[in-house]
């Protein structure tokens, strides 16, 4: 089975509404959770053995002048996470939490599918009222506390 293939089957066993893109290794998949509705991107390169899910707020656009509170914030919640990482596009403000896998010399099963969506997901949805924070005109430093609780380093 390839890459897109397993990750479709994991997505009918989830019973998630995934919809395959005609023509192309990726899947779209709208979800809404607690904190927002969002956009997920499967993409899976075979050539390369890899599988990417982008997960991207709907309805969020960050304003430009507040790229760089929202990237430090983002920045932030990074640091420590075990999987995926958040990314923002420094020149319009587009962001995604972005997890993969690279199964090079092995096999992409449904549960390592599994724990990427929903590592991604739940990470998405534990930031996004610190993300809105921030939009809003909150520092991002205080936005992530409010969410992680101290900084535990201080810099000084």
């Amino acid at each position: 089975m390839n890459l897109i293939d397993t990750v479709q089957t994991c997505l009918e066993h989830m019973q998630l509404p995934a919809t395959r893109v005609p023509n192309l290794p990726v899947v779209n998949l709208p979800v809404e959770i607690e904190n927002g509705k969002l956009n997920i991107f499967i993409h899976a390169h075979e050539e390369a053995a890899r599988v990417f899910v982008y997960v991207r707020p709907q309805d969020m656009l960050v304003p430009i002048e507040r790229i760089p509170a929202v990237a430090e914030f983002l920045t932030r919640a990074n640091y420590g996470l075990p999987l995926g990482n958040w990314e923002i596009d420094m020149n319009d403000g587009e962001m995604n939490f972005k997890n993969s896998v690279d199964v090079s010399g092995g096999e992409l099963t449904e549960g390592m599918v599994k724990t990427l969506l929903v590592f991604a997901m739940e990470c998405v949805n534990r930031y996004l009222p610190g993300i809105r924070a921030v939009i809003d005109g909150s520092a991002a430093r205080t936005a992530l506390e409010a969410i992680d609780g101290p900084t535990k380093v201080v810099i000084k």
